[in-house]
């Protein structure tokens, strides 16, 4: 991939992830690049055999972070159906639209994980609603927001393509979480002493 400000193609998400779903893998050690992280300093100490919600879990990269946690049940979620399908594992899969209503019943998850999803997303409240009401109480979800600054140009074949994309402001993102009655915290992620984006971490009280 690669910036480009020539005229290109602009395919919404699922188009995106549906073109590529052979070749995804391709993009995990960049993007594991921005979000090492731990997800147990987000859980209450001793927890186990929790439910995790993965929101938009394509074909499972934060498996390997997800599978330090002692959980009882995992289910993924991904708008691409043909993504979802290369996710490894004996896992629930469930194909939808973040920005519809969630499959799921209320307070059934201890856990929930969107990483660079929120960037493709245009109706956050009702993303942040619903994930509110399929969460217990005092249990969070756990967002990484990478600031983009410009899109990417993709190739696949001979096609040069983007993907759509919106630029929430943090103020905004957080304002609206809140709204949604969360207790949010904000926390930057720097490289090379340049900001690059931010883990959003909002707990349902």
């Amino acid at each position: 991939m690669w910036y480009d400000k020539t005229h290109v193609k602009v395919f919404d998400p699922k188009q995106w992830y549906d073109l590529v779903d052979n070749e995804y893998k391709k993009y995990w050690s960049w993007l594991d690049s921005f979000c090492k992280i731990e997800f147990g300093r987000f859980l209450k100490r001793n927890d186990c055999d929790i439910n995790i919600l993965d929101l938009w879990a394509g074909d499972g990269r934060l498996r390997k972070y997800l599978s330090k946690l002692k959980y009882d049940k995992y289910f993924v979620c991904d708008i691409s159906k043909k993504l979802l399908s290369k996710h490894p594992g004996k896992v629930q899969k469930f194909v939808f639209n973040l920005e519809d209503e969630f499959p799921f019943e209320s307070d059934a998850f201890d856990l929930a994980t969107s990483f660079f999803v929120i960037e493709h997303l245009y109706n956050l409240e009702n993303f942040l609603n619903e994930t509110y009401r399929v969460l217990k109480v005092w249990w969070k979800l756990v967002i990484w927001y990478f600031l983009q600054r410009r899109e990417f140009v993709r190739k696949l074949d001979w096609i040069k393509f983007k993907i759509k994309m919106y630029k929430h402001k943090i103020d905004d993102i957080k304002n609206i979480a809140q709204d949604c009655f969360f207790d949010v915290e904000t926390i930057p992620v720097f490289e090379k002493l340049e900001l690059i984006g931010y883990i959003i971490v909002c707990e349902k009280n």
